[in-house]
């Protein structure tokens, strides 16, 4: 049985940001900088990607590797006022097998977000994203088995910041997350899916020029496809964001998260922690983070204890800001906490708590010759186990991509 590398992954981990969730590899079109007014940025692209397992065949499976040719269509809306920004846009791919034709579908995104700054006090923003996705893996949530099947999420969220003087800032905000699987007649024992709703309240006080400290409080309420009742958490952390230096900052917190009791899990409570060190000079940035806390698991029902690690790495490449490297990955770890994440033996009927370590890694080396077009190659690494025997996914990414848009003014 294989297994993933820990002194691996912590190497990695110091080379990440987080990944998105789309089946195009790349960085996406070349980024622009926005005059006050609204601009319309049509976006065309295409790509040449070498897979060694389209169908996310656990090990045993050979044969699964392909080529594949991707057009990804796309248009960003963006709008920029005195106290009001507007972001919105579509992005797609197509992709198309050159032998596994069944495979062939589209992978489609949409957002939308709204900032505005209503006085030198209060300012709100409002964000909503959804996609269809063709594969598990694309989902940035912990909890979910890596299968060759389709997706549809939407994640919404809204936000309130007030400065109640000088020193102290209160924040408030709430999200709505839903996750729904293709072949739920197939796939019901191992991808639920379900709905999350959050809210969190947080309160800085700023206690010297580079510090700040404050608490934070959460409630989340989870239901999972299939089980009885929802989950009921809430977490609980004493908080501290620091500027180390003009490079360097760090934001961190340390607590409590609570699972409530339900008709069928006892109540449960577990440290909860969070870190994030960020550092940005001259066009490189680099930033790391760890998150421990509980979650539900949208795959197998109940809840897990989740530990993600990850971090990201940009900079440009021989002095020139027209070339530059792009390196990220996470880790995840999701060890069954209550519920149903178990598979039984079919010769001695035990059941086993499946616990999922997962993997994923990309890296681009890019070229910018112009404002309006990018050319970038990539490798992805997916990798996924849950330590049983068959239980090990690899899957390897290689390949090009060049990708254009011109932005134009809207009067």
């Amino acid at each position: 049985m294989k297994r993933i590398s820990l002194l691996v992954v912590a190497a990695l981990a110091l080379l990440s940001h987080p990944m998105g969730a789309q089946e195009r590899i790349g960085s996406g079109a070349p980024d622009q900088t926005y005059r006050a007014g609204w601009t319309f940025t049509p976006i065309v692209g295409v790509s040449e990607t070498y897979d060694t397992n389209v169908a996310l065949f656990s090990e045993g499976h050979p044969g699964t590797d392909d080529y594949i040719r991707t057009v990804f269509p796309g248009a960003d809306l963006h709008y920029v006022g005195k106290h009001t920004v507007v972001d919105s846009g579509y992005s797609g791919s197509y992709l198309d097998y050159n032998q596994f034709s069944a495979l062939n579908r589209w992978d489609q995104r949409a957002r939308v977000e709204v900032r505005r700054q209503e006085s030198a006090r209060l300012s709100w923003s409002a964000h909503a994203t959804a996609a269809a996705l063709p594969s598990t893996d694309l989902i940035d949530l912990g909890g979910i088995p890596y299968r060759k099947n389709g997706a549809t999420t939407f994640d919404g969220r809204g936000g309130v910041e007030y400065a109640l003087g000088e020193h102290n800032t209160v924040m408030s905000s709430v999200n709505y997350q839903v996750v729904n699987f293709e072949r739920p007649e197939i796939e019901s024992d191992i991808l639920r899916g379900g709905r999350i709703f959050e809210s969190m309240s947080q309160w800085r006080r700023k206690i010297s020029e580079r510090a700040a400290v404050g608490a934070d409080y959460s409630f989340r309420r989870a239901l999972v496809t299939g089980d009885v009742e929802p989950f009921d958490f809430h977490t609980t952390e004493a908080a501290l964001d620091y500027e180390i230096s003009p490079l360097w900052s760090l934001q961190g917190g340390a607590g409590v998260v609570y699972l409530q009791a339900t008709a069928l899990t006892e109540a449960h409570s577990g440290p909860a922690w969070r870190l994030t060190i960020q550092r940005a000079r001259a066009g490189t940035t680099f930033h790391f983070g760890y998150l421990r806390t509980f979650i539900p698991s949208f795959g197998y029902g109940g809840t897990v204890v989740s530990q993600d690690l990850g971090g990201g790495f940009r900079t440009p490449l021989f002095h020139a800001r027209h070339f530059y490297f792009d390196s990220s990955a996470v880790f995840r770890n999701n060890e069954p906490l209550t519920g149903v994440a178990s598979t039984a033996d079919p010769l001695t009927g035990v059941v086993t708590q499946l616990p999922l370590r997962s993997l994923r890694m990309t890296t681009i080396v890019g070229w910018e010759p112009q404002q309006w077009v990018r050319f970038e190659a990539f490798y992805s690494l997916v990798q996924q186990t849950s330590l049983q025997v068959g239980g090990y996914i690899d899957r390897n990414r290689v390949g090009f991509q060049i990708v254009t848009s011109k932005p134009m003014r809207m009067q």
